[in-house]
């Protein structure tokens, strides 16, 4: 329109039309083609001589970081923690307001006026299937992930929006599916690693990360956890705590 900014890639654009055209109307071939593109492959780390140029990144330099998706969040946490089913088909998840009106997943045990029966029917392992699975309903969007623009459905959802507010940092600190999940992933890891702090420091790094800590990182790891005069449980504790800061870094919920 005349009132948008110009396309930085004009000549890429007529370039892919061209081609679309050409090779049939093929969108999966499109697709294909600009996901394993080399431009579409790159790494976000910044360097110095792209950004004096364009520190905007117009002119694609660079990958743009990107936060991972609501869902594709809450399903990295269940599978580093080793708690993810990924149990295809079958029916939903149902979801269900708690005590306190936050939405979770649950069987909806309320009576026909809305209010509490105290009754309780477990999930079992579906507590853990892929969010794709999850029930969804637009009057009751699951808690954990309505921070993370899951896609608003009144009626329908055109594009996601994509924002960084503080209730992403403070339900990684304070729901409930976090700290358990956290909490497990803390008992895999001395499970694996044992009690030595320096290798429970480096297998949570990898499981959460997908990489070795550098010296600084470890050295600041190991600092946490060591805890010569604690008990058992204050060491779990702290390993949970050391899981739980992991999983809320940056680190782990933006791909770069």
């Amino acid at each position: 329109g005349i009132k948008g900014d110009r396309p930085s890639h004009p000549e890429l654009l007529d370039w892919l039309a061209r081609d679309f055209m050409d090779e049939g109307w093929t969108l999966k071939r499109l697709h294909r083609m600009i996901v394993s593109s080399t431009a579409y492959r790159q790494s976000s780390v910044h360097r110095q001589e792209l950004d004096a140029a364009d520190g905007d990144n117009r002119l694609l330099g660079r990958m743009n970081v990107r936060r991972l998706e609501a869902e594709t969040m809450r399903d990295a946490v269940l599978a580093v923690s080793g708690t993810l089913v990924d149990e295809p088909f079958g029916p939903p998840v149902p979801v269900s307001p708690d005590d306190v009106g936050q939405i979770v997943l649950a069987v909806d045990t309320r009576d026909s006026a809305g209010r509490p029966t105290g009754k309780v029917e477990p999930l079992g392992d579906n507590e853990f299937r892929r969010s794709i699975y999850v029930q969804v309903r637009r009057s009751m969007p699951l808690g954990v992930l309505e921070p993370f623009d899951i896609p608003q459905m009144t009626p329908n959802c055109e594009k996601r929006a994509v924002s960084t507010a503080a209730p992403q940092s403070l339900l990684m600190m304070n729901n409930p599916f976090v700290i358990q999940q956290a909490g497990l992933l803390a008992s895999r890891v001395r499970e694996k690693a044992g009690e030595d702090s320096a290798a429970q420091a480096v297998l949570a790094w990898r499981l959460v990360f997908g990489r070795t800590p550098t010296e600084s990182d470890l050295q600041s790891g190991v600092e946490f956890l060591s805890l010569p005069d604690a008990t058992p449980e204050e060491q779990l504790a702290a390993l949970s705590h050391f899981c739980q800061a992991l999983l809320s870094s940056n680190r782990f919920l933006y791909v770069d």
